[in-house]
């Protein structure tokens, strides 16, 4: 497909006469036109065109820089090919267009991916067909140009990120084997289960377990669950190193979605 991106459109940003801040625990906001519809949980942002001609998606990201952030994309396993090159925004950020063939043409992605000081970052993606590609980068472009960083948030942003989600513990070695299902609601509760078995020259055998309650992150990024018989677990949370795990004091949990 023949790259249509004009040279131009680097320097040249639309005017908004009105705009709308749209923010992310992660410690990042930027600045969206007032006539986009815009909604917003737990996964980020989604700023709709008026006419519904192409969206753009706000979301945060953990790398360090783009080489980490391109070591762990992958365009083809989502029907995605790079079109052109990287181009630098500036020292740290990047962006790129990639195409992905429908029945009724090209989908355009055009991603930018920008740093905080602070550490991670934000994604910016614009959506498209082959016709409106040039306002959706624009617009996308100006949203990064407008992005503004602060210290994120760490409670607000681990509550929005374990919401509603399904954290499973697997262990297995020396005859032992554990798992523990951790289902954390969006409404604030829990529900946990433990199984255990051993097997020995002695015998085998197994137990079973569990206990609900309400969950909460506190400002120092630990998950405490507060069981409804009036006991209380705390964990420090950590990201692990696949984008699907989760460390819980030191322990690694696998995260689906309920």
């Amino acid at each position: 497909m023949k790259h249509i991106l004009l040279a131009a459109l680097l320097t040249v940003s639309p005017v908004w006469a009105q705009d709308q801040q749209v923010s992310n625990p992660a410690g990042f906001s930027t600045k969206v036109p007032s006539s986009f519809r815009v909604s917003q949980d737990a996964s980020g942002t989604v700023a709709v065109e008026p006419q519904q001609k192409y969206m753009v998606v706000i979301k945060n990201h953990t790398y360090n820089n783009f080489e980490a952030f391109a070591q762990e994309a992958n365009l083809e396993k989502d029907g995605f090919t790079l079109v052109g090159d990287v181009r630098t925004l500036n020292g740290n950020d990047r962006s790129f267009r990639a195409a992905r063939q429908t029945p009724t043409g090209y989908l355009l992605a055009d991603t930018f991916v920008c740093f905080s000081p602070h550490g991670g970052g934000s994604l910016i993606v614009a959506l498209s067909d082959e016709k409106n590609a040039d306002a959706a980068y624009l617009s996308a472009y100006q949203m990064a140009q407008n992005l503004q960083y602060t210290q994120p948030q760490q409670d607000k942003l681990w509550s929005s990120a374990l919401a509603g989600k399904h954290l499973i513990y697997l262990y297995t070695g020396n005859g032992y084997s554990e798992r523990k299902d951790l289902y954390l609601g969006a409404n604030g509760q829990f529900a946990q289960r433990n199984d255990a078995s051993s097997v020995s020259i002695n015998g085998s055998g197994s137990v079973a377990g569990g206990g609900d309650g309400s969950w909460r992150v506190m400002p120092g990024g630990q998950l405490v669950l507060q069981f409804n018989n009036g006991k209380v677990a705390t964990y420090t949370l950590a990201p692990g190193k696949a984008g699907n795990e989760l460390l819980l004091n030191g322990k690694r949990f696998f995260v689906t979605n309920k």
